[in-house]
């Protein structure tokens, strides 16, 4: 057994058990991973050439393979509806912050050239930690969530553009010709990239995807063939891998290659945090403490407030903006990047790197407290946040306002929802839905129902529902603290309304029937529960005679084009 071998599987051991209880104890893994790399750190009880130089390259590749899964995941067709709202917040928000971050950085005593790497780092947030949190919260394809992802696409855009730049600098200082030929060769790199991932990779992927083990490969050869290409030609593996995966991100295949690959990023994401933890022992972290703090304050309230003041003049409810505010309040792992590169062509010190590490393991630790947490906070300091909103707004949480009565209010239409809503109209019954998904909204809208555009967090979603003049209240939301914020408002406020709610477990459904749920579905179960129905008597014979096969493709034709959206 090798040291190094030895010391990997010490680290990730170490990982599971900090891991496990940060989990017990209902805190964010990440913060476990990365106070592993801490300790090791401060320890020293891995110092060695062969161990440092396996951790860096396993943080190097796990990096490389998480931003080829974010560069396939952010697809710029899904955010083209909101291209002026994703160019105005996105822009707005990096000169903003990276001109306030540029002056805090000048009043700490930092040179200008050291300034201008701590106003880029501040700016930038993490891809990582934003999607991974939003889609555990199951709130990616929210409003805020697709709007916070197209500001992840525009400063992912500009933190291209800043890395070209560094690396045409180099050691030697600016040259608008090495800049010039720098930029060339990027553009080419772009391009080259653009056409063979719409022209080549189709067939490639095509002719490997019905051998799921050589998709998975192929896949892996992909991203790693683009990354080692763009360090070729002078740039990151960062950038290649980024590109790599934006490239694949319109192939048909692009969810297979997702699955396949998303239990590496699971670990590589393990190994990234490690490996920002490990960069830091307690002494440096004493030595870097004040500015590190100071720039870690403006990143966790400065950067909110100017997205909450950009989003409030485009006319964003005040929750909207707090919540996109709350969901970028960290800095990237591209802002880490970016340090690096600093370092390596000379242009700022070790101790800045440092403090940016720091600044990034503060806020990545405490914004994901906030992201998981956000609509608790929003409770607490909505009445303040009055000044964010404008009185006419864009975002409207009902197109007209109605009293609802007598209606049956079901609340997220996803896959279970759709199905519920289909049956229900099927029936006759006035529904009113509740959603955050705007492409939902629009579709649900377009067939003439009443919709109320939010999630049950939301008090003034609560309020348009009506809840106490409704015939019956579902929710197929998966939230437990939805869920249960839902159940208590309805005993709070002394609704005597049959409410059914989902849940993922027997022991949360017994929760919920504790708090009052009148019934609780566990979608595992009611499944179970369906096709023991297909397996009596009559049920096999109309198997046999092909009527229930017939049913069911009817039904299934009139749900599709009825929910096409």
């Amino acid at each position: 057994m090798t040291s190094a071998f030895f010391a990997v599987g010490i680290i990730i051991a170490a990982a599971a058990v900090f891991g496990a209880v940060a989990r017990n104890f209902k805190q964010p893994l990440i913060l476990a991973y990365i106070l592993v790399g801490v300790i090791v750190a401060s320890l020293g009880i891995f110092e060695g050439t062969e161990i440092s130089s396996t951790l860096n390259f396993l943080s190097e590749l796990g990096i490389a393979f998480l931003l080829f899964l974010i560069g396939l995941e952010l697809k710029i067709l899904d955010v083209r509806y909101l291209g002026k709202i994703a160019l105005f917040t996105g822009l707005g928000q990096i000169i903003f912050t990276s001109t306030i971050g540029f002056l805090i950085a000048k009043l700490l005593g930092f040179g200008n050239l050291e300034a201008v790497y701590v106003a880029l780092a501040l700016t930038f947030s993490s891809t990582i930690i934003i999607i991974k949190l939003l889609t555990e919260k199951r709130e990616l394809n929210s409003l805020y969530g697709k709007i916070t992802v197209g500001l992840l696409l525009v400063q992912d855009l500009v933190v291209i553009i800043a890395l070209i730049t560094i690396a045409s600098i180099g050691r030697d200082g600016f040259s608008i010709g090495g800049f010039g030929l720098t930029f060339i060769v990027g553009a080419i790199f772009v391009a080259l990239t653009y056409w063979i991932s719409r022209y080549v990779a189709p067939y490639i992927f095509d002719a490997v995807a019905k051998n799921v083990e050589l998709l998975f490969i192929t896949s892996i050869a992909w991203a790693m063939l683009f990354s080692s290409l763009a360090v070729a030609l002078g740039f990151s593996i960062e950038i290649g891998a980024f590109l790599a995966g934006v490239g694949l991100a319109t192939l048909k295949e692009e969810h297979q290659i997702a699955v396949r690959i998303r239990p590496l990023r699971d670990l590589f994401i393990v190994i990234f945090f490690i490996g920002l933890g490990l960069k830091l022992s307690f002494g440096n972290i004493i030595a870097s403490l004040q500015p590190a703090i100071l720039l870690s304050l403006f990143v966790l309230i400065g950067n909110p407030i100017i997205m909450m003041t950009i989003m409030g003049y485009l006319g964003f409810r005040k929750r909207t903006s707090f919540m996109a505010g709350l969901a970028i309040a960290q800095i990237s792992e591209f802002s880490l990047v970016l340090v690096a590169l600093g370092l390596k062509v000379g242009h700022i010190s070790n101790d800045l790197v440092n403090v940016i590490t720091l600044v990034g393991i503060i806020t990545i630790s405490v914004s994901s407290y906030l992201i998981l947490n956000s609509s608790k906070f929003y409770k607490k300091v909505s009445k303040y946040l009055n000044v964010f909103q404008r009185k006419t707004l864009e975002e409207k949480v009902l197109e007209e306002d109605k009293d609802f009565t007598d209606h049956v209010i079901l609340i997220g239409v996803g896959r279970l929802g759709g199905e519920m809503i289909w049956n229900l109209k099927k029936k006759g019954k006035n529904i009113v839905a509740i959603d955050f998904n705007p492409s939902t909204v629009r579709g649900l809208l377009d067939e003439g129902y009443d919709v109320l555009f939010g999630d049950i967090s939301d008090e003034e979603i609560l309020e348009k529902a009506n809840m106490k003049k409704a015939e019956l209240i579902i929710s197929t939301v998966h939230d437990p603290d939805d869920t249960e914020e839902l159940l208590s408002f309805l005993k709070d406020e002394n609704i005597r309304v049959p409410v059914i709610v989902t849940a993922s477990n027997v022991s949360e459904a017994l929760k919920y029937y504790q708090k009052g749920a009148s019934y609780v579905i566990i979608p595992r179960i009611l499944s179970s529960h369906y096709v023991s129905l297909l397996l009596e008597d009559n049920q096999i014979n109309q198997l046999y005679s092909g009527k229930l096969r017939e049913k069911h493709l009817r039904e299934l034709r009139e749900k599709s084009n009825l929910f096409a959206y």
